[in-house]
């Protein structure tokens, strides 16, 4: 399988890890992402400004893949929300999409909607299989619980996005779960980090932030999984900001899905980007390691846990 690679803006330079670490992953399923010079912006950041203005960027990268003949693969949640946006926009307005296709016209593209928007995850869950990644499991975790984040577009609105249940979401749960940690059910899991605040009201979008970490904490997370490159920059940029030297408030370290699954997949700490991530250190990398144990079945790892417990 061959994807068109889109990374968005925030990624290639604040968050590289997430990106070399999902192409880590997917090498080992033979899944080739290549990556395209002529990709722009989303278009998110007008999206409350100019709706047009937000659509055009957004079609152009499509026209740009359909070029190519491939589908594109997307890791941020802004730009797989926006890209979704733009194809239900030229689906249903026929007049804007006419407008739009004149535009694309002066540089040789045309949108017609054959490419697909894929998400990392539903190429994990839907086009590799629950299955196929289990027989390259080469490590477990045990004793590790994860407290994930979706963010707020990827779930949302559903007839847009096309992604899980917007409100019983299953899919990053169970990749999750393959790798024997657990994903814990927390207030926070499906709510706003507060990223989206910042610069405008810093004090409420510290405190939406803070209420995340204490939440997951509470509810018992060694590590925060955010599926969302904003979520990401909020725990891992923010969240050292304004926790470091505060003996009342524990750091929670970032623990990217790419990185926990490639662990289990026996790709080096260094290539997935480990100690990229702010919060987490050569003593965090070094626990995670002694966590790492043999594959085993999910009947077997329950009565094991039975056993612990009972001793």
């Amino acid at each position: 399988m061959k994807l068109a690679f889109f990374q968005g803006c925030n990624i290639p330079i604040r968050i590289e890890q997430y990106a070399v670490a999902t192409e880590a992953v997917l090498n080992k399923f033979d899944v080739q992402l290549e990556e395209v010079k002529e990709f722009t912006c989303c278009g998110y950041p007008v999206r409350n400004v100019d709706e047009k203005a937000y659509i055009i960027p957004s079609v152009r990268n499509m026209a740009i893949a359909e070029k190519r003949g491939l589908d594109i693969m997307v890791i941020c949640n802004c730009c797989f929300a926006s890209l979704q946006k733009a194809r239900n926009v030229m689906a249903t307005d026929p007049d804007l999409a006419a407008e739009i296709n004149k535009l694309l016209a002066k540089d040789g593209l045309r949108y017609s909607g054959s490419t697909t928007i894929k998400h990392f995850l539903t190429v994990l869950y839907q086009d590799i299989g629950i299955e196929q990644i289990k027989k390259q499991l080469v490590h477990m975790l045990s004793d590790l619980n994860l407290s994930v984040i979706h963010g707020c577009h990827i779930l949302r609105p559903r007839e847009i996005t096309q992604f899980d249940d917007s409100f019983v979401p299953k899919i990053t749960d169970e990749l999750v779960g393959l790798t024997g940690a657990v994903s814990l059910d927390w207030r926070g899991k499906l709510e706003c980090c507060g990223a989206a605040l910042g610069g405008l009201n810093s004090e409420l979008s510290e405190t939406l932030l803070n209420e995340k970490i204490e939440g997951a904490l509470q509810a018992g997370a060694a590590y925060i999984t955010p599926v969302c490159a904003y979520c990401h920059l909020q725990f891992d940029t923010t969240q050292p900001a304004i926790r470091s030297g505060q003996a009342d408030q524990a750091l929670l370290p970032v623990l990217l899905l790419p990185q926990l699954l490639g662990l289990c997949l026996g790709i080096d700490e260094r290539t997935l980007g480990l100690e990229q991530n702010t919060t987490i250190d050569k003593a965090q990398a070094e626990r995670l390691r002694a966590l790492l144990g043999p594959v085993v079945e999910k009947k077997k790892r329950k009565k094991k846990a039975r056993q612990k417990a009972a001793a």
